[in-house]
């Protein structure tokens, strides 16, 4: 009886330092410090760092960082100097701590990182998953959605009587909120879409696109465009050429390309047979057999003929 009991207690010891010896080993976690309050902006600089047990030390750790290209984590420390190159980090291990320094953050340097033991084969020595995002607006672009070539510069001309589509967009970690505004008029169009129908010479101005962070009031950015408009009389110019609608866009273009076609099938008809023709004169003028020349004569004389026809001089 007392054997049986000391032999449940042997084994109830040994759980609980399993137990022990794998929470102390789970007890690895990673966290994050900002040097702003708030969301993580882009462009700014954000510190990992890992962090053990009490007195733990973290010499046998090392950073990792997911690759979803590669679908594999992938390691960053002192020893893959051509990796934190190529991932825009520093790692430090100074006084027992482990820490990885970004710079300027970008947007590949978002995505999960963990710590992990640099021996281990197993998840016991691996921390919790931090996932690295950051909250960004980057700059606008205007473009045209119904010409060929949509993209527009700092100015767009249009014949009076043409329609104007616009469309305005920016890269953001959340879908920003656009508006349109005209320089000297005191109206706000919500939509990144600025339609003017049959525009006329009082339309002509300064009209600026603004877009802005949902979440995030600081990050806004803006673009304006200064609208041109022609009378009809003036003429084709390249503006105009682009904002003609798609049949005449499309008959604009079609019928240089098929005079082009038209020239080039003429040259491919006529340079062989040029070539034909040069190609049968040396070989007649190599195989000796030379046409005599005669006088009021258009047609070749076969060399057996001989001399019995004399040159006319």
């Amino acid at each position: 009886m007392m054997a049986q009991f000391q032999q449940k207690l042997f084994w109830l010891v040994a759980a609980g330092l399993a137990v022990t010896l794998r929470t102390s080993q789970a007890e690895v976690s990673i966290v994050l410090r900002s040097d702003q309050e708030g969301p993580v902006l882009e462009g700014g600089n954000v510190t990992l760092e890992c962090l053990g047990n009490e007195g733990e030390e973290m010499s046998g750790f090392t950073f990792q960082k997911y690759s979803k290209w590669l679908h594999s984590w992938i390691s960053l420390d002192e020893a893959s100097e051509m990796r934190c190159w190529f991932y825009d980090v520093s790692v430090n291990y100074d006084d027992g701590r482990l820490q990885l320094t970004i710079s300027g953050l970008k947007s590949w340097h978002a995505g999960p990182y963990r710590c992990a033991g640099s021996n281990s084969t197993n998840n016991a020595s691996v921390s919790n998953e931090l996932d690295l995002q950051m909250e960004y607006l980057h700059s606008i672009l205007l473009a045209r959605t119904n010409t060929w070539c949509g993209t527009v510069g700092d100015s767009v001309t249009m014949l009076e009587g043409s329609d104007l589509h616009l469309r305005c967009s920016a890269g953001a970690s959340k879908p920003p909120l656009y508006e349109w505004t005209r320089e000297g008029d005191d109206w706000v169009l919500v939509s990144s879409d600025l339609t003017i129908s049959k525009v006329n010479q009082e339309q002509a101005g300064t009209y600026t696109c603004r877009a802005q962070h949902p979440t995030l009031p600081q990050l806004t950015k803006s673009k304006s465009i200064r609208l041109y408009v022609e009378g009809s009389e003036r003429g084709f110019t390249l503006e105009s050429v682009l904002s003609l609608s798609t049949p005449m866009l499309a008959l604009a273009v079609a019928l240089p390309a098929v005079l082009l076609l038209l020239v080039i099938l003429v040259f491919a008809f006529l340079i062989p047979r040029h070539r034909a023709a040069a190609k049968k004169k040396a070989s007649l003028e190599d195989s000796g057999q030379r046409t005599p020349i005669y006088k009021g004569s258009l047609e070749s004389v076969p060399s057996s003929v001989g001399d019995t026809h004399p040159l006319v001089m």
